[in-house]
């Protein structure tokens, strides 16, 4: 990834020693790196809808880093989780990637092993930022604005697509421009590429 600053990587761990050491080598690599030493702490000073990659403790006070996972999960989090745990075991990291986790890791861990995970993370917390948006906006269309959508991106001319839903072509103009306004399209191509992540 060109730009690993542009990401933050957030440390969740309670143990003061691992995050200040950890954050110390990462951001010798130009990460930008936020710390906190429980889960609580974690979720209410953070925008869990923008991307990030957290790298998450399994045992800690309050909040375990399972019931975080899990809190993220549920409120479609965009952020992506690598565990970093000195108690793990093969059921408990089966669990975290069953659950989504980008990757599971035993204390003490080297950073040319985390650092590629953390790059993943960072790409898939991206796109799925991205699909969340467009989620977003792709509800605010009309059934109509759906309707040109669909043909559109199947490849109908406006002339064609008038024929179809029998409306004159200005009205098609109209609610298509509306629709890729709404969905921040400015093409053909870009209108595909949103219903090939819609899909997915």
């Amino acid at each position: 990834m060109d730009n690993r600053s542009a990401i933050p990587v957030y440390l969740v761990d309670d143990d003061h020693s691992v995050r200040e050491a950890l954050r110390y080598v990462l951001e010798g690599y130009g990460l930008n790196v936020s710390d906190f030493d429980c889960g609580e702490t974690f979720l209410n000073n953070t925008d869990l809808n923008q991307p990030g990659c957290l790298i998450l403790d399994s045992r800690m006070p309050g909040l375990t880093g399972q019931e975080v996972h899990e809190k993220l999960n549920q409120s479609s989090s965009c952020l992506d989780v690598i565990f970093l745990t000195g108690h793990g075991d093969m059921p408990m990291a089966i669990k975290a990637f069953r659950d989504g986790a980008c990757d599971f890791f035993q204390k003490p861990v080297r950073a040319a092993d985390i650092l590629p995970s953390i790059e993943k993370a960072q790409l898939n917390s991206t796109i799925r930022c991205q699909k969340y948006n467009l989620d977003k906006r792709f509800a605010t269309l009309t059934v109509r604005e759906n309707q040109l959508f669909d043909l559109v991106v199947a490849g109908l001319i406006n002339k064609q697509i008038a024929d179809q839903l029998c409306i004159s072509v200005r009205t098609v103009e109209v609610h298509r421009a509306k629709m890729m306004e709404r969905l921040g399209a400015s093409s053909i191509t870009e209108l595909i590429k949103i219903a090939e992540m819609i899909k997915h």
